[in-house]
């Protein structure tokens, strides 16, 4: 889905307000995705780590969820680059000793994009497989990849006051890795960096698929360590 809108810098208009009812719209789907598919991988957790019998013997996935900063790098060609800083919470379930499943979502904004006065923002939800090459002691290495959907709002200066401001909801994905140490307890810090690929609206009004790079530093709480025979 794409809505496109051009602008004048400082001006207010009717298209202005239809263009952020639909940004909302399209936000509140894409976070609902999200949530449910959080919910079925609880539930899924849940029904796997009580079996019947007795509990001693009970064996099943681990289970973390973590929040913390992000950064991403966005760059628009023709325009330059945009830095968008925000927030990022997952869900992790650790499945065998070295994959498990992450659920990801991150919401992402920048004031003034190229001094049009415009607010961008990008908001992804994507879950995929994560695989644990290495793991020493309290510290363990990880690759993931991502998959799922994403919705950016972007401006992109046409000539003098002019610029196109739209928004974009389609397919992403995300490929990427990092480490976690832990560092107390159930506390961890988690660092990753991965190219996240989205959509985003040119100066002709025209969706392009955009590579991003994405930095984020998070605490981790491991709510129930993996289960073994």
């Amino acid at each position: 889905m794409l809505v496109a809108v051009c602008h004048t810098m400082g001006a207010s208009t009717v298209s202005n307000l239809a263009l952020l009812e639909h940004g909302v719209d399209a936000m509140r789907k894409v976070t609902k995705i999200f949530v449910v598919v959080f919910a079925l991988g609880t539930t899924a957790l849940a029904q796997s780590g009580f079996p019947a019998g007795s509990p001693t013997a009970a064996t099943g996935p681990g289970f973390a969820v973590s929040a913390g900063y992000t950064y991403l790098a966005m760059p628009i060609p023709t325009a330059g680059s945009v830095n968008l800083y925000g927030l990022d919470v997952a869900g992790h379930i650790d499945v065998a000793s070295r994959w498990g499943v992450t659920l990801d979502s991150s919401y992402v904004r920048a004031s003034n994009a190229f001094g049009t006065g415009h607010n961008s923002y990008v908001l992804t939800a994507l879950a995929g497989p994560v695989f644990y090459p290495i793991e020493r002691r309290n510290t363990r290495l990880f690759v993931h990849a991502l998959v799922g959907a994403g919705l950016v709002d972007s401006a992109v200066p046409v000539s003098g006051t002019q610029y196109v401001g739209g928004w974009v909801a389609r397919f992403s994905d995300a490929v990427g890795g990092g480490l976690e140490r832990s560092i107390s307890g159930p506390f961890a810090v988690r660092v990753s960096g991965d190219y996240l690929r989205t959509s985003f609206v040119d100066s002709d009004s025209i969706a392009h698929n955009q590579n991003n790079f994405r930095a984020t530093v998070s605490f981790l709480l491991h709510i129930r360590d993996r289960q073994r025979n």
